[in-house]
């Protein structure tokens, strides 16, 4: 196993690339509007805390750093292995993790959906990036 340097360019692109399509996924152009429907909640209730961006960016950051090490780490270098590896990792830990969470603690099955949909875009394509951009 050979971990190498880590790009960190190719890191800040999947960690920008994460909190733009997260604004974009949450939107009333895609998402949001079944999200807010599953959670009960309107619009003008949701209030936007600038610390929990900067928290969510700060996750992203260090999630992309993660799946960065282990795509150099299995010396995947191109499209489909960067996406196998990209949805691995997502699948295995991301979406089996938040679904047990989302069992237990309450929130419905449909928020489950959309935020592991979301993820799993987001490690594909940062999966690729990585594979890719060496």
């Amino acid at each position: 196993m050979r971990f190498g340097p880590v790009n960190i360019w190719a890191i800040l692109i999947g960690t920008v690339f994460n909190m733009v399509l997260g604004a974009l996924w949450y939107s009333p152009a895609l998402f949001g509007n079944l999200w807010l429907r599953s959670i009960g909640r309107e619009r003008d209730e949701i209030e936007s805390n600038p610390t929990d961006y900067v928290w969510s960016a700060l996750a992203g950051l260090v999630a992309a750093l993660v799946l960065n090490l282990v795509v150099r780490a299995f010396g995947a270098s191109t499209f489909a292995h960067g996406a196998l590896i990209g949805a691995l990792v997502c699948v295995g830990f991301c979406a089996t993790a938040s679904l047990v969470y989302t069992l237990f603690e309450g929130p419905p099955k449909k928020v489950w959906l959309v935020f592991a949909s979301y993820q799993l875009v987001v490690y594909l394509a940062e999966g690729i990036l990585f594979a890719l951009w060496v």
